[in-house]
């Protein structure tokens, strides 16, 4: 524990940042390299003119406190001088630093930990509970104090403090459910940290708790410190604000007892020097860090930003009962709940069965009570986030979506190893078709993990590459759950999954009350939208979101063209203007326009994936053709 008082030289004649500063020289950090800057606050009646290596960061603490409307709480860390690469430009020693730990001894602390509550984010809250309780038991006798002096007293620019009007420009988003989340979630752990210590009441506020959870959530360093992870805040290497690619590194120096903020590349006289946050989509950086990053895009051209897509089983779906128990099949739900009850006190097999019978005969009760009812608010929802990229997350979205679309016959090949055999599966690089080697297939034993790197490009193959294929089509693989479909089951079905994936992509654009072009638009005006808004921030987040969603749409529209022409080359077998024709004008549009028209995923898909199934569908009707009359076998499911 520190010291209750702090004893150091700070004169009040220095203004509070210049108290900051001398308080971490006078206890050992340096910062010699750098300086603070601050800028001017945004709002239709302030200055916009911000120097050019300000046009590009992302701020935490854009706002301005109630009680100093002249005073800017806009600032950013400076060079002073030109710094070389590998420099060690910040050292902050330990005895600075406020962790988890701190927080955890404190009596407040202590009795959180003899509770055992379940809370949202503990590790935060330790560091929110040093916070609280030392500013309140100690005030400016606190070691911290000049640290305290300098956090934002107010956070207007966090979604979960936001106005009415100011949440109105980001109806249509799901953000705006998480924010309701977060701020439903901090008020539960403030509520059940006073059942067991009611001495939080004396130290703050709902609101002040809050203020204390987003302080931290924005500045907090997950470090490694005495062999074992943990969090801190970190005085003035918080001050840094966001830029990628990253510029520096930090880390906790064991040897130093220090941490540390080192550069990676030159950074010349008098720019900014920046943090990188991580690669992160804008909802996060705006729920967590109260900013969205106007163009969120890696060097390679990669862009993280997501959009939640809901799927669920209609309940008009003649198979709701059969897709339901399908949709659910693999989950942690009351069926495992009840097998695991039943192992734990020994009873016999048997017993465990009529447990499994159970469970599935109350989901399919349940689900067919549902359908008769016309009530699909009951029906199981998956969500998932998708970005613009062909990674773990748009496999998964192709698999759901092929489960949804199937027919009777696609059903019971997939669920029922006795009706579908098994095949090999096509490896299938840059498709939304995982390899052999990551999909779960009970028919064929293979039970490997689901993992695939985040990066869009990094597993792409050239378009002037042809992948090789290996899959019988005339049998279809068993799957063990509705996520494991990661191959396509049929033309047929593949034409009724983009059919749904259009549906779920328009619905979700019919909630915005604003287009793309529009939001777009709105945003080269920084009179009616400031930079550094929140309206601002908020329009930049939706924008985004409709981004992927057109994306997408754009895929299934596309597949969709593609699936028509192969039809039309089966039927009549012209080939001239057929599929391999459109594919070839697709790649080279690509090639020309450097991904600015059609999305590389969208090429692959089509070219890999639609093609393996074009060439299936053609060999079958060749064996069709070739079998005796007798011994046909049923037509081809498209």
């Amino acid at each position: 524990m520190h010291p209750v008082a702090y004893r150091g030289r700070l004169s009040m004649e220095m203004d509070k940042y210049e108290r900051f500063e001398a308080w971490l020289r006078e206890n050992g950090a340096h910062f010699e390299l750098l300086e603070l800057r601050e800028y001017d606050a945004p709002g239709p009646t302030k200055s916009m003119a911000i120097n050019e290596s300000v046009s590009s960061e992302e701020k935490k603490d854009g706002l301005l406190q109630e009680d100093e409307p002249d005073e800017s709480e806009m600032r950013g860390v400076h060079a002073r001088m030109h710094i070389p690469p590998n420099t060690v430009c910040m050292t902050v020693p330990r005895k600075c630093l406020i962790t988890v730990e701190m927080g955890q001894s404190t009596p407040l602390g202590q009795a959180i930990l003899n509770s055992n509550l379940d809370l949202d984010a503990p590790k935060h809250i330790f560091l929110m509970i040093y916070l609280l309780w030392d500013r309140k038991v100690n005030g400016r006798r606190s070691f911290f104090y000049p640290y305290y002096e300098i956090l934002p007293r107010t956070l207007h620019n966090m979604p979960i403090f936001w106005s009415d009007e100011e949440l109105s420009y980001l109806q249509g988003s799901y953000l705006l459910a998480q924010i309701a989340d977060r701020n439903e979630a901090i008020a539960e752990d403030y509520h059940a940290i006073v059942q067991v210590c009611p001495e939080l009441e004396d130290l703050c506020t709902l609101e002040e708790f809050k203020w204390a959870r987003m302080c931290v959530c924005s500045r907090n360093f997950g470090l490694q410190m005495d062999g074992h992870r943990t969090s801190a805040l970190v005085p003035h290497a918080d001050m840094l604000n966001h830029y990628r690619p990253r510029e520096t590194k930090w880390t906790f120096d064991e040897e130093r007892q220090s941490f540390t903020i080192t550069t990676l590349q030159s950074i010349p006289a008098g720019a900014q020097v920046y943090d990188s946050y991580g690669q992160k989509c804008n909802h996060r950086f705006l729920l967590n860090y109260g900013f969205a990053v106007e163009d969120n895009r890696e060097l390679d051209g990669f862009c993280p930003n997501e959009v939640p897509l809901e799927l669920k089983v209609a309940v008009q779906d003649p198979l709701y009962v059969k897709k339901v128990e399908f949709w659910t099949r693999g989950e942690t739900n009351s069926l495992v709940a009840a097998v695991a009850a039943v192992a734990a006190r020994h009873q016999s097999v048997s017993a465990v069965h009529s447990a499994i019978e159970a469970c599935v005969a109350a989901q399919r009760s349940r689900a067919m009570s549902s359908q008769n009812d016309g009530d699909s608010s009951t029906s199981p929802v998956k969500r998932i986030r998708v970005c613009v990229s062909n990674n773990e997350n748009t496999r998964l979205l192709f698999s759901l979506l092929r489960a949804l679309a199937c027919n009777e016959e696609d059903l019971n090949s997939i669920m029922n190893p006795s009706e579908g055999g098994h095949s090999a599966v096509r490896t299938l690089p840059g498709s939304a078709v995982a390899p052999e080697s990551n999909a779960t297939r009970v028919g064929n034993h293979h039970h490997h993990a689901l993992h695939q790197p985040h990066s869009s490009h990094s597993h792409l193959q050239p378009p002037s590459v042809s992948p090789q294929y290996s899959m019988t089509a005339s049998t279809t693989p068993f799957y063990r759950s509705c996520r494991d479909i990661r191959h396509p089951i049929s033309l047929r079905n593949e034409r009724a999954a983009m059919h749904l994936l259009m549906e779920v992509c328009g619905s979700a654009l019919h909630q915005y009350p604003t287009t793309l072009t529009q939001d777009v638009r709105d945003l080269m005006d920084e009179v009616a939208f400031p930079r550094f808004s929140n309206k601002r921030h908020a329009k930049i987040q939706v924008r985004g979101e409709k981004e992927v969603l057109h994306h997408f749409m754009q895929w299934a529209q596309t597949a969709l063209h593609v699936l028509h022409v192969i039809d039309e080359e089966l039927k009549t077998g012209d080939t001239d203007h057929g599929f391999d024709y459109v594919v070839c004008e697709m790649e080279e549009e690509e090639q020309q326009t450097g991904g600015a028209g059609l999305h590389h995923t969208i090429v692959r898909y089509c070219a890999d994936v639609l093609g393996s199934l074009r060439r299936e569908e053609a060999k079958n009707r060749r064996r069709r053709e070739r079998k005796p009359v007798g011994n046909s076998s049923p037509p081809f499911n498209r």
